[in-house]
């Protein structure tokens, strides 16, 4: 099953903004992460003008589960065997091979969430799932009983998001660098690049398999 984690909070709150900035940071952590947006305001979604009212809906009438359009923006789905669907319910149908999905929105859903708060504005709150802490632009301490996250740093909200939430594949260590015995301490960013330097290029040598640790000796 794919892990699911919500990132809800009231309109304007910063949402995407904030999944924007998270994706970046998962991603360097190597990690495939899907993200499904909920459209709350009913009626069909916005979609380019090949799509909308023409060969798809004759399709699903006549009896298509699925159609997908492909067009030089990317892929459409329509799926209304889905409709109404949770986000864990969509994600194990559409998201095979990701080791985590991001759910925006789904405030009442049933899964472990973070709620972004707007400046100035105070927490929804939502019921439904476990409501693991509140994101605000420059948070910090605790509010409501609950950790509030500072939205605009994407590492400590990694963080806090995978060890609440495991993703299906756990990201590789961070390389670590010693001289003559010693370790050279690295920040994050840095030790991450240079393990997938040196994944990426063993993984291109011939024999080289699957190991569980790399060494290189200089000297």
């Amino acid at each position: 099953m794919i892990p699911v984690v919500g990132i809800c909070g009231a309109s304007n709150s910063g949402k995407t903004t904030l999944v924007e900035k998270l994706l970046p940071e998962l991603n360097r952590r190597g990690l495939k992460v899907g993200v499904l947006k909920h459209h709350g305001h009913g009626g069909p979604v916005a979609t380019p003008a090949e799509w909308q009212g023409k060969d798809s809906d004759r399709l699903i009438k006549a009896g298509a589960r699925r159609v997908a359009l492909s067009h030089s923006g990317g892929v459409w789905l329509e799926a209304p065997g889905l409709a109404g669907a949770g986000p864990r319910a969509v994600a194990a149908r559409l998201m095979a091979g990701m080791d985590l999905a991001i759910a925006e929105g789904f405030k009442t859903a049933a899964i472990p969430k973070i709620e972004v708060v707007a400046p100035g504005q105070k927490p929804l709150l939502p019921t439904g799932g476990k409501l693991l802490a509140l994101a605000r632009r420059g948070g910090a301490g605790t509010e409501e009983g609950l950790p509030v996250l500072d939205a605009d740093d994407p590492t400590a909200l990694a963080d806090f998001l995978l060890a609440a939430v495991k993703p299906v594949t756990p990201p590789p260590e961070p390389a670590k660098l010693f001289l003559d015995g010693q370790e050279l301490p690295m920040n994050a960013f840095v030790a991450t690049i240079l393990s997938g330097m040196l994944r990426g290029f063993v993984a291109s040598l011939k024999g080289s398999g699957e190991a569980d640790k790399i060494e290189v000796r200089l000297g």
